[in-house]
């Protein structure tokens, strides 16, 4: 392996990993709640636990923001005393 391919390689994971962070503080300050009901009014610290995931998965959480398909959705008629 050379000089250069070992430092594009490096290049090639310091622009994944930045574009992740850029994703993954956009997620967690707008998009969690938007995406997953059972996150609304989460904390600061659940949402720093999930950050390193949201880096490494980040062109997920995109496919999944853009989709707005929501998990964790409540059930409709649930609690209305059935």
């Amino acid at each position: 392996m050379t000089i250069e391919l070992a430092e594009t390689i490096w290049l090639a994971v310091g622009v994944y990993l930045g574009a992740g962070l850029i994703v993954g503080l956009a997620f967690i300050t707008l998009g969690v709640a938007r995406i997953d009901h059972a996150a609304v009014g989460v904390g600061l610290f659940f949402r720093l636990i999930v950050l390193p995931g949201i880096v490494a998965l980040w062109p997920l959480m995109v496919i999944r923001l853009a989709s707005m398909r929501k998990i964790n959705a409540p059930i409709e008629g649930r609690g209305k005393g059935l």
